[in-house]
């Protein structure tokens, strides 16, 4: 009974670990087309704020078609409300206002650097809600996922970081809050579901946002593939990826989570060169796009430390909200 139990719990949480990593390859995915988008001229901002509120809205949708009834089940519960707008405001809404600031005082690479520090937080999070001392995975892991992100963001040039003093600090407010949505939503994720959570989550913290992103101030001159490119980050780049990201990481624990989300710059590293550069006809910059040395060797170190928490890390460890 024991075994049958075991074996249970490992296919749970190898389910857990593909469903965690498949939403994390989507926001790559997305990182790349939003890419595409920006270089068509639309704002980045007005980009990400719509992007929120019309995935939130799809996802409410299809909560809508499995039960009307228990999409507002959330709203009945002062503590789960209290939740789920700090997770609205902080860990969606600020957390991707900030990311997109950083990058205005810096740059894409730079911001991600610093953005790609969350698991740090979330590692120290629950060392000290669990009263332990880190494990051996996690501290082999860790360093190889942050040398990662480091080489692929600057490809190894320390003077890459040298930036303004707005850029660390909204980059740092972004990893903070980057690292709530990997702790905060698991208890209501369990309790009320995933598309309720994240689709409120996501369209709430979209409306507290577009004062500042003015959403009123729609874009003109569309054509066909600009509007695909906004169906795929508003749907597979947000809705899916955000769903299937944070019920993983409800499964696998928000430390393994946090880890597993640093297969995104790999996916868009990889996506950038194989798909900017062949099929997307766009700008001098973006046709120059190709592998470097030092993005090959950050990809081989997240994809290790991803490697070596899967394989060696706590099986067990889950958060309890």
């Amino acid at each position: 009974m024991q075994r049958k139990q075991l074996k249970s719990d490992n296919r749970k949480i190898a389910a857990g670990t593909v469903i965690t990593l498949t939403g994390a390859g989507l926001w790559g995915l997305n990182a790349v087309v939003s890419k595409y988008l920006m270089a068509r001229g639309l704002d980045t901002m007005w980009v990400v704020n719509f992007r929120m509120i019309m995935s939130g809205i799809a996802l409410l949708i299809a909560a809508a078609f499995r039960d009307p009834h228990g999409m507002f089940d959330i709203f009945k519960d002062r503590r789960s409300v209290l939740r789920l707008l700090i997770i609205a405001i902080f860990a969606f809404g600020i957390c991707q206002t900030t990311y997109y600031l950083s990058i205005d005082h810096s740059n894409a690479g730079i911001a991600s650097a610093i953005q790609q520090t969350a698991p740090v937080y979330v590692l120290i999070a629950v060392i000290i809600k669990e009263h332990r001392l880190p494990a051996k995975a996690e501290l082999l892991t860790l360093p190889l996922v942050i040398l990662g992100s480091f080489l692929i963001a600057t490809h190894g040039d320390p003077h890459a970081l040298a930036i303004d003093p707005l850029a660390l600090l909204f980059g740092l407010i972004s990893a903070l809050t980057c690292a709530l949505y990997m702790v905060l939503p698991a208890e209501l994720i369990r309790k009320y579901g995933t598309l309720e959570t994240v689709g409120w989550g996501l369209f709430l913290g979209g409306c507290f946002i577009a004062p500042f992103c003015r959403l009123w101030d729609f874009p003109q001159n569309w054509d066909g593939t600009l509007i695909a490119g906004m169906v795929f980050i508003i749907l597979p780049g947000a809705a899916i990826a955000f769903a299937m990201y944070l019920y993983g990481t409800s499964i696998v624990g928000p430390v393994k989570g946090g880890v597993y989300n640093l297969f995104e710059p790999v996916v868009a590293v990889t996506a950038s060169a194989a798909l900017l550069r062949q099929s997307f006809h766009i700008t001098e910059a973006l046709l120059r796009q190709s592998f470097h040395i030092t993005e090959l060797l950050g990809i081989a170190a997240i994809l290790l430390g991803i490697a070596i928490l899967t394989v060696f890390g706590k099986t067990g460890e889950q958060d309890n909200g």
